[in-house]
């Protein structure tokens, strides 16, 4: 029985971002090919394929839909950038003083490396892809990459600055938090809008999927 179970990830993944008119044949054919001995290798390949189909599909077929998808990234994500730059901002010397004091650890990880403004930007990229996703169920797939490419220049205007200081002949221990933090918005932000496109699909979605 395992055997013949493709990968659990990729059929996950294949559920939840394959779309188009009929992503439930797609499915379904993808499992009978690898019931009749077909290498999880293969399987992956395909999956990606698919996915990768998906969303030129969605584009292609629905440019007002992206066009909305670029608008409501930049709507939620960037009044979220000033909200909780603002919060962050303003209690920081308030934590200092009454919560982190005496503790190197925690008063690294707020002051130097920015946690939790980092924490509360990939929570809100997120929820913006959730958004998006629920939003257009149909073409969740192309609309979510267009969303991760809409908020890209800001993700690069607000590292490069950053990057270029961090490789400006800083000591390492100076250097890595700035590495750090760019590292996280130009690829961890991106990925927690993905994952939460990719947490939006109902159960129902699920079950159209699998007939």
């Amino acid at each position: 029985m395992s055997a013949s179970r493709p990968p659990r990830f990729a059929d996950w993944l294949l559920h939840r971002l394959a779309s188009g008119p009929r992503p439930a044949s797609l499915i379904g054919d993808l499992h009978e090919q690898y019931r009749d001995g077909r290498t999880s290798a293969w399987y992956w390949r395909q999956t990606v394929r698919a996915i990768a189909a998906s969303m030129r599909c969605d584009i292609r077929r629905h440019p007002t839909l992206a066009i909305r998808a670029v608008a409501l990234t930049y709507m939620f994500l960037i009044p979220w950038v000033f909200f909780t730059g603002y919060v962050y901002g303003t209690t920081k010397f308030w934590m200092n003083d009454h919560i982190l004091r005496g503790s190197i650890l925690l008063e690294d990880a707020w002051n130097i490396y920015a946690a939790p403004l980092l924490l509360a930007w990939c929570l809100g990229w997120g929820v913006a892809g959730w958004l998006i996703a629920s939003l257009q169920p149909q073409s969740r797939s192309g609309m979510t990459f267009v969303a991760v490419c809409a908020q890209l220049p800001w993700a690069v205007l607000y590292g490069r600055p950053i990057w270029r200081l961090a490789n400006g002949g800083l000591p390492f221990f100076a250097s890595f938090p700035m590495i750090a933090n760019v590292s996280i918005v130009v690829v961890g932000l991106p990925a927690c809008l993905v994952c939460g496109s990719v947490f939006a699909a109902r159960p129902a979605d699920l079950t159209e999927s699998a007939r």
